[in-house]
Order: structure tokens, then C-alpha cells, then sequence
């Protein structure tokens, strides 16, 4: 199953100063909501002759335009086989689900990261299995994407594994569902995000080692993002974006 991936909390070192990076060099993109949403509906079949992907598994490709921060919304249902979804941006940055709501649904919810033609591979979990299906492509407003940009490095606060790790405290005003996504260059990125009360949501891998996100969230107040590595004494630079979702 894609997805998160369940680990233990990281123990930060108690000993050592935490040092706190609060919106560093931060970038903001606030437009205004489109009115009017969009939705397509493509009924297909997986099937002998269809391209196919790593172990030989078919997958049906479909393409669409999105602009910076536009909710993008797919979901694929089949009553034939296990669905699983790949969503790939323009620079070909991966987002994948296996089961949503059971094996037959899977669902991807995220705001466009970049503007251009997005891919939707429509596929299954397994080899040699098909069926007909169901695919929903459901374009709606534009939020709000903020992007934080940070490194890792042996000047960073240090947990008790070894792993360096960066702060960010960021204050949301409203209580909007939100997304938090990391993305790393050079290592294994892994994301913590602590709510106003608490909770911890945590993500190692969303399709591939670059690419962590957890979410959607809500709350107003003051949360907490913990930029890590899942390896010990990983270093490279990194983004966090932080996408709220536009009022339906």
C-alpha cells in the first residue's frame, strides 16, 4: 500500500540547543479564487495491450492543465481489481495512492505545485490484473501556497539517531483544511508536523524519497513542521510547501 509510511517518532536530543528557522526565506502566492469548477469523467478499461509500467503492470494515461495552487482532485474506482493511482506534475514529480476507501478507490487531493499538463496514470496494485474503471478528474479554486526553503547540515540541532533536523513554526489564522509537503534534494527526506494540541502527523516517502507530505489538516494557532532525514547525517536542500485549500 502507498502512502504514509508508519515509523516511530524521531527522539530529539534533550541536550542539545534546538535551533527554531521560523518562515525562512519564505515565498507566498495568494490568488483568487476561480468561480466556476471543473470535473471530467472517463470511463476504461485496463486490458492486454495497454502500456505498462515497472513489473508489467497496465495503466491507462490521462493529461490535464492546472495553474500554481489550483485544487486538483482525482479519484478512480473499479469493482474489477485493486486501483492505484500515479499523479505526475509537469517537471515529473510523482504523487501515488493505493487504497482511499478500500482496494477498489484510490484518491489524490493536493494543490497544483506548478503550473502546466499534469499526468494521471490510472492503474492496479498488481501484474496481470484489469477490468474496467472509473476515473474522476475534478479541477476546482486556487488557495494558498506558501514555500519555505531550508538545508540540512552538521550545523543543524542533532536527534538521538544521528539524524540533523530543522524548525519551522508557522501560524495559521484560519481553521482551512492544509497540506504540508516536503521536498529534498540530495537525501531522504522525512516530514513531522505537530498540531496547536499535539498531534503528530509523520511521512517518510509519497511515491518516491524525494517527496514527503502529510495531510489535509486543520486548525488554527501555532503548528510545528520538523525537517529531517531518514538517515543518519544526511545533508541537502529542501522545500516545505504549505498549501491550504480554497472554500468551497
Amino acid at each position: 500500500m502507498a502512502g504514509c509510511t508508519p515509523r516511530l517518532m524521531i527522539p530529539l536530543s534533550t541536550n542539545a540547543p534546538q535551533r527554531t528557522v521560523t518562515r525562512l526565506n519564505l515565498c507566498c502566492c495568494l490568488l483568487l479564487l476561480t468561480a466556476v469548477a471543473q470535473a471530467q469523467t472517463y470511463n476504461g478499461s485496463l486490458e492486454a495491450g495497454d502500456p505498462f509500467r515497472a513489473e508489467g503492470v497496465w495503466y491507462d494515461a490521462y493529461t490535464f492543465e492546472a495553474t500554481t495552487a489550483q485544487l486538483v482532485r482525482v479519484r478512480m474506482t473499479s469493482a474489477a481489481f485493486d486501483t492505484y493511482l500515479i499523479l505526475q506534475s509537469p517537471t515529473g514529480v510523482e504523487t501515488v495512492n493505493d487504497d482511499f476507501e478500500g482496494a477498489a478507490v484510490s484518491q489524490l487531493e493536493l494543490l497544483a505545485s506548478e503550473a502546466g499538463t499534469w499526468t494521471v496514470w490510472a492503474s492496479s496494485y498488481g501484474g496481470d490484473t484489469g477490468g474496467e474503471y472509473t476515473l474522476e478528474i475534478h479541477l476546482g479554486g486556487t488557495g494558498k501556497l506558501e514555500t519555505l526553503t531550508g538545508r540540512l547540515d552538521p550545523s543543524d540541532t542533532v536527534s538521538l539517531k544521528g539524524e540533523y533536523y530543522d524548525t519551522h513554526v508557522i501560524d495559521m489564522a484560519t481553521s482551512d483544511p492544509f497540506i504540508v509537503e516536503l521536498t529534498s534534494l540530495g537525501f531522504d527526506g522525512y516530514l513531522v508536523v505537530t498540531a496547536p494540541a499535539g498531534q503528530v502527523w509523520r511521512n517518510d516517502d509519497t511515491g518516491s524519497q524525494t517527496l514527503s507530505r502529510v495531510g489535509p489538516m486543520q486548525g488554527s494557532g501555532q503548528w510545528r513542521i520538523d525537517v529531517t532525514s531518514a538517515v543518519a547525517e544526511e545533508v541537502g536542500a529542501y522545500d516545505v510547501r504549505i498549501m491550504t485549500f480554497p472554500k468551497n
